[in-house]
């Protein structure tokens, strides 16, 4: 977004302030950009150098802090879009300006009032990083128990889950990288920078590798001594790996935890034989990290976003805590009913009404058209992009589009809820009639291709029937009261009406639409 003091034998006078993107990822280079409100279009600045002594300057390097030879790269670089290759001042020197006037000064400071580096930041770095791992580590901990007891199905069956998301993780890591390194976009990097990448990147701990580039920006942004525009530069550069990783952490959470999740409570709704302690403890560990890793990515990536746009407010701690709360009790409910539909019927017909859901929420992406990967919308990369997102959809909704989203939430949420409410029914009805010799089960013929065979789960069998039904209605009603309690006390922007005039909301809607056929989506543009 910004340029500092820029060597006039690699670039031509640069302004500091172009076109702002209107997509929040790096990916967003090729996307039709607009302006937003810092800086103004009007007061457009050119930066002068008047001296040529290149060792006045170094090149940002990320990840190592190296110095890199600006005379390696081509001179027309940076020519369409917001310059990544940052030629840095050092501390005591200062760039120097064109008739800069104040009101740019003002500018640069509220920005990095709002937007800069806090400490506390590391530790919401941190508390993704460890829950990242603490999942990874739970499963893959799960994975033993089932082979020490001699349950080799579910033992293998439990590490395809865990690695296959990890490696389509890491795909999408590398590939954005590429894409960034290709059009330079990004700051240049060294060998031994690759090198470390390439290495986490094997180890499936991209996530790692994003949190530590983000980390290193917002502290250099903090360097004593760096210029006011320098500052906003790797803050800048801090804001879009931020929100890198938090799109791979969902993608990770989504296609890893959730599935992982939904299978651990098939096991516990079904498993018929006595069970040993440490297993049952690994069980539930597993599944609370996995819980509680869905909630926080969405949380995070819905505060790493809103960071990533200059013209939006940052979430306050007040409603990070109420959108876990939203996120968890929502997903709550939408496992436990997919444990129970798995639980009871067979899984063929889960798996035919799983994936018509995933089908019907990819299909509803690809029309939107989302430009993540692509500047088009309908190339293969985009498409395989867009099939990953929704499988997202199959247990929870993100928001694609800028405006009022009530009635897209009042939607989505009221087929989840009515999709949740009819599996837990069908669970309790289901549990209620495995004691009785002559049930709907055994009366019908279909009933026996459709239903698993009656049978009393170990964890079941303490509980009454209506047990879990009660807890898949109570955790989606708190999580809508949650996230009710979130836009009318918490939200960024301030208060928000719950309600508004139909006519203010289908013109809203038409807007959204007329804006959208103009203007590239990308799934990062949500902004609950």
């Amino acid at each position: 977004m910004f340029n500092s003091q820029l060597n006039p034998e690699v670039a031509p006078n640069y302004p500091y302030s172009q076109l702002s993107k209107f997509l929040v990822t790096k990916r967003s280079w090729r996307a039709n950009s607009v302006w937003s409100n810092f800086p103004t279009k009007q007061n457009i600045q050119i930066i002068s150098n008047p001296t040529k002594d290149k060792n006045k300057t170094k090149l940002l390097n990320a990840c190592t802090g190296d110095a890199v030879d600006s005379s390696n790269f081509p001179k027309n670089s940076f020519n369409n879009e917001t310059s990544s290759t940052l030629s840095l001042p050092c501390p005591n020197t200062s760039p120097h300006f064109t008739n800069t006037p104040s009101e740019e000064e003002v500018k640069l400071n509220k920005f990095l009032e709002v937007h800069g580096f806090r400490w506390y930041q590391v530790v919401v770095f941190l508390v993704s990083v460890l829950t990242y791992l603490a999942d990874v580590v739970s499963d893959a901990y799960l994975v033993f128990t089932y082979y020490a007891q001699g349950d080799y199905f579910w033992s293998v069956l439990t590490m395809i889950f865990m690695i296959v998301p990890a490696l389509l993780m890491s795909t999408f890591s590398l590939t954005w990288y590429f894409l960034d390194n290709k059009v330079r976009v990004d700051p240049p990097r060294s060998c031994r920078a690759w090198t470390f990448r390439l290495i986490f990147h094997g180890l499936q701990l991209a996530p790692l590798v994003r949190s530590a580039d983000a980390i290193y920006y917002g502290i250099v942004s903090r360097r004593p001594g760096l210029s006011r525009l320098a500052a906003a530069q790797y803050t800048q550069l801090m804001l879009y790996e931020d929100a890198d990783c938090a799109m791979l952490r969902m993608i990770e959470c989504f296609t890893e935890s959730a599935p992982q999740l939904l299978l651990q409570l098939y096991i516990i709704l079904t498993q018929t034989y006595p069970i040993q302690k440490y297993q049952v403890t690994a069980q539930f560990v597993s599944c609370a990290f996995s819980w509680f890793s869905l909630a926080w990515s969405l949380t995070y990536y819905q505060s790493a976003l809103r960071s990533s746009r200059i013209e939006k407010a940052n979430m306050p701690s007040k409603g990070l805590c109420l959108f876990v709360l939203w996120k968890a009790g929502v997903l709550l409910s939408r496992l436990l009913a997919l444990g129970v539909l798995a639980a009871v019927v067979k899984g063929f017909w889960f798996t035919l009404a799983l994936c018509m859901h995933w089908l019907f929420a990819s299909g509803w992406l690809i029309t939107r058209g989302t430009t993540f990967c692509s500047s088009n919308s309908r190339t293969c990369r985009e498409v395989i992009f867009d099939f990953v997102l929704g499988a997202v959809y199959c247990f929870d909704v993100v928001n694609i589009r800028e405006g009022a989203s009530r009635l897209w939430y009042l939607s989505c949420y009221l087929i989840i809820g009515i999709e949740n409410i009819l599996c837990a029914c069908l669970g309790w009805w289901w549990w209620s009639s495995a004691s009785s010799p002559n049930s709907l089960i055994d009366t019908y013929w279909w009933s026996k291709h459709l239903f698993n065979k009656k049978q009393s789960s170990t964890w079941i069998s303490l509980f009454p029937a209506y047990t879990v039904p009660i807890i898949v209605i109570c955790s989606f009603f708190i999580g809508i009261i949650m996230m009710a309690v979130y836009y009318t006390t918490a939200h960024p922007s301030g208060e928000i009406r719950l309600c508004i005039p139909c006519d203010e909301l289908m013109s809203n809607d038409t807007r959204q639409n007329s804006l959208s056929n103009e203007i590239p989506v990308h799934p990062s543009t949500q902004l609950v």
